[in-house]
């Protein structure tokens, strides 16, 4: 009886913290993809037929996308799970509404992205301030940073932002085709950051540095466990 009560109590949990991270009010998230061909990316006209996703789910963790699979799905609505780097724990990720999703080409190159974050409320609209989401972009599948040694780093970069905008969005044109893309939580990578990131090529000098250093900490620290042990 004990073990189920736990059992029960632990979904009781679960289901109420799941709640929570859907943050009523917190805003929404939206990401828009358009081809190479589609240089004037603000054009509304543009944004309200490129292909598209929406949430306002909040997720524990890192969740993954791959453009082609995703868009080329049969259903516009959707849950996607979180995952942790080294880990095969699923992790609270986020529910999703796509839009115009059948106009996705599989053929294209997508280069071109319009990015929306707002915070819900009155005063609580700021943009540039720290945003609940931070969005990944990279030009490999598998939301892979480098896709080896024939890849220059400088040529084929990743980017990451965190910061709200206004209602409007903003727009981004990148190097290279957009094959796969990452939506995380923001209020963790705000605080490893030290600030919210606006479009950083590269995650940015000073935060690699910080994520290299807390990587350090956490081998130091296995280890001292095991001389400890």
């Amino acid at each position: 009886m004990l073990l189920r009560d736990l059992l029960l109590l632990s979904l009781g949990i679960c289901g109420a913290y799941a709640q929570i991270l859907k943050r009523q009010g917190a805003g929404n998230l939206t990401v828009a993809f358009l081809p190479t061909s589609e240089e004037a990316t603000c054009e509304q006209n543009n944004i309200a037929n490129a292909v598209s996703l929406t949430t306002d789910t909040v997720p524990t963790h890192y969740v993954c996308f791959n453009l082609t699979e995703f868009f080329s799905q049969a259903n516009d609505t959707g849950t996607r799970n979180g995952s942790k780097w080294s880990s095969t724990e699923v992790y609270q990720g986020v529910e999703y509404t796509l839009g115009n999703r059948r106009s996705y080409d599989p053929d294209a190159n997508y280069t071109n992205v319009w990015y929306q974050q707002v915070k819900l409320g009155g005063s609580d609209v700021k943009p540039g301030a720290e945003g609940h989401w931070v969005f990944y972009m990279y030009a490999f599948e598998d939301c892979i940073q480098n896709g080896g040694d024939e890849y220059e780093i400088e040529e084929w970069p990743w980017f990451e932002t965190s910061c709200q905008t206004n209602d409007v969005g903003e727009c981004r044109q990148v190097p290279k085709p957009i094959r796969s893309f990452a939506i995380g939580p923001g209020d963790d990578y705000n605080a490893i950051h030290g600030r919210c990131e606006v479009w950083a090529r590269l995650g940015e000098g000073a935060s690699m540095w910080n994520r290299q250093t807390a990587a350090l900490l956490v081998v130091a620290a296995a280890m001292a466990t095991l001389l400890v042990l």
